[in-house]
């Protein structure tokens, strides 16, 4: 994987052997870190061209609950637009944000998110091919 952004608390990779961005969350980052590696993470969408992205948020500990509602009705859509028809999101462990994420998706119609504890499964539904089966956006 080629690693197109690092900070401590977000890594996003692009793995060109499965044609999508990659990205690993973690720990607890304030609102306006937040925003700011969700446009990043949007400029490597647009960058890599992917269309489906691994959200893998086990270690994160929140941050952005502030945002669930610029996230769900602009980012979110904004992703979609740029060619994103699935993502699969790796759960976070803390249990506070996890709520945040699940607050989040059920403002969501596109692109198809589908949620997972582990993250091999997660692997393997993006993997499958039948997620870019998702919604019309």
């Amino acid at each position: 994987m080629k690693i197109l952004f690092e900070s401590p608390h977000l890594i996003s990779s692009y793995d060109a052997a499965n044609s999508w961005l990659h990205l690993h969350w973690q720990g607890r980052h304030n609102e306006a870190d937040s925003k700011s590696y969700a446009l990043e993470v949007l400029k490597n969408i647009r960058l890599t061209r992917a269309t489906r992205v691994f959200n893998d948020a086990t270690l994160d500990k929140d941050g952005w609950s502030e945002l669930t509602r610029w996230l769900a009705q602009d980012f979110m859509q904004q992703v979609a637009e740029a060619g994103v028809v699935a993502v699969a999101w790796v759960l976070p462990e803390n249990l506070l944000a996890r709520t945040h994420v699940h607050n989040l998706l059920a403002q969501v119609s596109c692109p198809l998110i589908d949620t997972f504890v582990d993250v091999e499964a997660a692997y393997n539904w993006l993997k499958s091919g039948a997620a870019v089966a998702g919604p019309d956006c």
